[in-house]
């Protein structure tokens, strides 16, 4: 079988399948514009209906930093990070299940950011933001409720102090400090602490001539009870393993 460049060109993306219930909500092309677009669709068969209006466009999961799109089915409500005709400032949205106009989630006060969306938690209401401000080198990491708009700082900072690890009931968080590929410094914050409190590494403002080891610590999840952290690190072999 010979197939043309045209045809494979002409290729629709359907990306990031999301079910709820009988309903599958999923990212394609399908449009005439070529963009890639929200869509929903029975479980069992129909024919993709658009959720947003036409002239929108949703980045593309496959390089966006973070959840492109969540369902929140206790609201109602999906989450949405959108920029403007492609500047790549994006901001949270919320629009109907059922699709419709986007709306700012927490009004004004991510005005002057990019902001990417690294955790949600759908039964909670909750969503992890950080927002990465476009007139200084700074970073603020939230925690955010998309029922009551309450927007919990976690922390900030230059280098990021990107959420990557939430416990099962919110009260802890672990915040990565990103200096260069492997370089990573972990900290924590508790429901209650003013600032977040170092938890392993060496900050790079404190390390003057001392050498360092690349741990690529990554994708963190507490352990049953809290009683430790599992990830992904480069500590002990270059292609990566457990600790």
């Amino acid at each position: 079988m010979t197939l043309s460049l045209e045809s494979l060109l002409a290729a629709r993306l359907f990306l990031s399948p999301e079910l709820l219930d009988n309903r599958l909500f999923f990212l394609s092309n399908l449009g005439q514009g070529g963009h890639l677009s929200l869509y929903a669709m029975d479980a069992g068969g129909s024919v993709p209906e658009p959720l947003l209006p036409a002239r929108l466009a949703v980045s593309n999961p496959e390089l966006a930093e973070g959840e492109v799109f969540a369902l929140f089915p206790t609201l109602g409500k999906i989450l949405l990070m959108l920029d403007r005709d492609g500047d790549e400032n994006y901001q949270p949205m919320l629009i109907p299940l059922d699709g419709g106009i986007p709306e700012p989630a927490f009004g004004s006060a991510f005005d002057g950011y990019r902001v990417r969306c690294l955790e949600t938690d759908p039964e909670r209401n909750l969503a992890y933001l950080s927002a990465e401000s476009r007139t200084e080198r700074m970073y603020a990491s939230f925690q955010a409720n998309l029922e009551t708009g309450e927007l919990v700082q976690l922390s900030q900072h230059v280098w990021g102090s990107y959420v990557d690890g939430v416990n099962a009931d919110h009260t802890s968080v672990i915040l990565v400090d990103r200096y260069a590929a492997g370089d990573h410094t972990l900290y924590q914050w508790r429901a209650g602490w003013p600032d977040r409190q170092l938890l392993y590494g060496v900050p790079l403002e404190k390390r003057g001539d001392q050498q360092v080891p690349l741990n690529g610590i990554k994708h963190l999840s507490f352990t049953p009870g809290d009683r430790g952290l599992l990830f992904i690190t480069s500590l002990f072999v270059d292609n990566y393993g457990l600790g």
